[in-house]
């Protein structure tokens, strides 16, 4: 850190104040405070017509505006990001070649270009309109396109589709019109098809199009990636780099949850699905979340976690899946997700990479923290990948020890017995680093983490796919292959077992959802013989995974150990 004064003598050079602010970036205390604002004052009135430059100093005000060290430089830097578009503009029209370097960070007034799948592109078409288009000039092999073609074109124009001499790209800007472009004509073209929404996703994930979205000055890119919130917090002093109580704090009460009001959970619906896609990603959670069930749960130190459950139709069979959103004083800095069954999470992070550094122990607390909190969940499990399996980026930072500090412990016993050969090498020799061969060892195995009164068995997981191929089997032997007849057979068996009577007054998502997991129910031995109690719990069960919010499903099956059992000796005959 520079030489503490009075006043900040800072560098003259524009690229050393750049580099001195983002070294200065994590860093806090009454010194590096009034260096951070003298930066950022000196910087406010310079012009950076050098690309690189300009994102490193983009990166060191997003993370400075996210962990701010007081009002004052909390401000001035959210300046300088609402007017970062003039900046981008400014490059652009000095040096449009060296500004197109920008392109893909998602900058204002930059572009992005990604083949999106149809629930993202029919999302992102509808808010953003012509900003986004084919990318002509990416899109070598049409041959896909061609072939739909007929069938979004009228009778008349085949020849002209088969023998005219006009390329694929001009034939579509004949078709469009005036008033769109030619990747809107697809999709509408697309809705007019006499075919299933499923159908429809499948004709255009196929055809595996490059689109270009040009992101403007709007809340898409990702300098201005935020929502609704209250005061921020200042960070005065150091980062909370260190859990010392994680087991504590996961059990601590939250101090705010509560469901979105459907206008709130339609715009965070949007900033998440914005997020992702700008960052040329996407999760299932998200493509069909639903606005009944969007949960924001207020954290400490400025932090928010907001969890997505999803439309009762596009729903897991017995497993609900989550997605989150990270939100620390405002900004979004991160996802997740979380896949529940019985009281186990299986949990993936991902921080995006401008707040790596920050507080990541603490996120992660209050990730589990929320879904001990909201759903009872007490055990979590996170798949090799997350720590370093095939993954070079979370072998490098170490990932592995970072979540074993937590107390996450590795399933396999030879993994484990590894470990702690490691970590007696750590405490004998000062400065011993694991190796990466070693780390690559270690990250062979998932990890799970199970809190104390936890009433599961450590490292357990339930047989999904035993009870699917079950299914599968009793599909073929019982119903020759017929999965319509199987379910609608499978749904007034089982009706009759637990005494449903009415079922057609139920709601559609109840009834729907009755008919899926029926063949799944009517495998678990002696139904018939349950107590009247117990098969009312089970139709309670069945119905909650077709109400608006899936949180119920989730309580019922953890609390519910007699139908967990059940289903464990029903995907024994996969």
């Amino acid at each position: 850190m520079p030489k503490a004064t009075t006043v900040p003598r800072i560098p003259g050079s524009m690229r050393q104040q750049v580099k001195l602010l983002a070294d200065l970036r994590n860093q806090f205390g009454a010194d590096v405070r009034d260096w951070k604002l003298a930066l950022l004052e000196a910087l406010a009135g310079r012009d950076i017509l050098d690309p690189r430059l300009l994102l490193e100093y983009h990166e060191a005000l997003l993370f400075i505006r996210v962990y701010p060290d007081n009002r004052e430089i909390f401000d001035l830097v959210r300046q300088e990001c609402d007017r970062f578009a003039v900046r981008v503009r400014l490059l652009r029209d000095n040096d449009p070649e060296a500004a197109a370097g920008l392109d893909e960070e998602a900058l204002p007034e930059t572009t992005v270009s990604y083949r999106y799948d149809h629930t993202t592109i029919v999302e992102l078409v509808k808010w953003f309109g012509n900003a986004l288009e084919i990318q002509w000039e990416e899109y070598e092999d049409t041959e896909k396109l061609d072939a739909l073609l007929p069938l979004l074109s009228a009778w008349p124009e085949s020849d002209g589709l088969d023998l005219a001499p006009v390329s694929t790209e001009e034939w579509v800007e004949l078709a469009r019109g005036r008033d769109q472009t030619g990747l809107q004509w697809l999709l509408a073209s697309l809705d007019r098809l006499k075919v299933p929404y499923l159908a429809r996703r499948q004709l255009y994930d196929g055809l595996e199009l490059p689109v270009a979205w040009q992101l403007g000055d709007t809340p898409a890119c990702r300098t201005h990636a935020r929502v609704a919130g209250g005061e921020p917090f200042f960070h005065g002093e150091a980062l909370l780099r260190k859990m010392k109580r994680f087991d504590r704090e996961v059990k601590r009460p939250l101090e705010r949850i509560s469901h979105a009001s459907p206008a709130t959970a339609r715009s965070l619906i949007k900033t998440i699905r914005c997020a992702l896609a700008v960052r040329h990603r996407g999760l299932y959670p998200v493509e069909y979340a639903s606005l009944d069930e969007v949960v924001v749960a207020s954290c400490n130190r400025g932090y928010q976690l907001v969890l997505f459950g999803m439309k009762p139709e596009y729903r897991l069979p017995i497993e609900s899946d989550y997605a989150s959103l990270i939100v620390k004083n405002g900004y979004v800095i991160g996802y997740g997700v979380g896949a529940i069954l019985f009281d186990q999470c299986e949990i993936a992070i991902n921080i995006f990479d401008t707040w790596r550094g920050g507080e990541a122990a603490y996120i992660f607390s209050q990730y589990l923290r929320v879904f001990h909190q909201h759903f009872g969940c007490t055990r979590f499990r996170m798949e090799r990948y997350q720590v370093g399996y095939e993954n070079d980026e979370g072998l490098k930072s170490g990932s592995f020890w970072f979540y074993r500090k937590l107390g996450f412990i590795s399933e396999a016993p030879d993994v484990r017995a590894l470990a702690e050969k490691e970590m007696a090498k750590i405490k004998a020799k000062s400065g011993y680093r694991t190796p990466i061969a070693t780390l690559k060892k270690l990250a062979v195995s998932d990890m799970y983490y199970t809190m104390k009164g936890s009433p599961g068995k450590p490292g357990q997981v339930f047989p999904l796919t035993g009870l699917s191929l079950a299914v599968t089997k009793l599909i073929g032997e019982r119903f020759g292959g017929d999965r319509r007849r199987a379910l609608a057979d499978s749904a007034e068996e089982l009706g009759r077992t637990l005494g449903c009577r009415h079922r057609e007054q139920w709601p559609a998502a109840e009834r729907l959802w009755f008919e899926r997991l029926a063949p799944a129910f009517s495998l678990i031995p002696g139904l018939a013989k349950w107590a009247s109690t117990d098969k009312q719990d089970l139709v309670a069960l069945i119905r909650a995974k077709g109400q608006p919010r899936e949180s119920r499903f989730v309580r019922l099956l953890t609390a519910n150990q007699k139908i967990g059992r059940a289903l464990e000796r029903a995907a024994g005959q996969g």
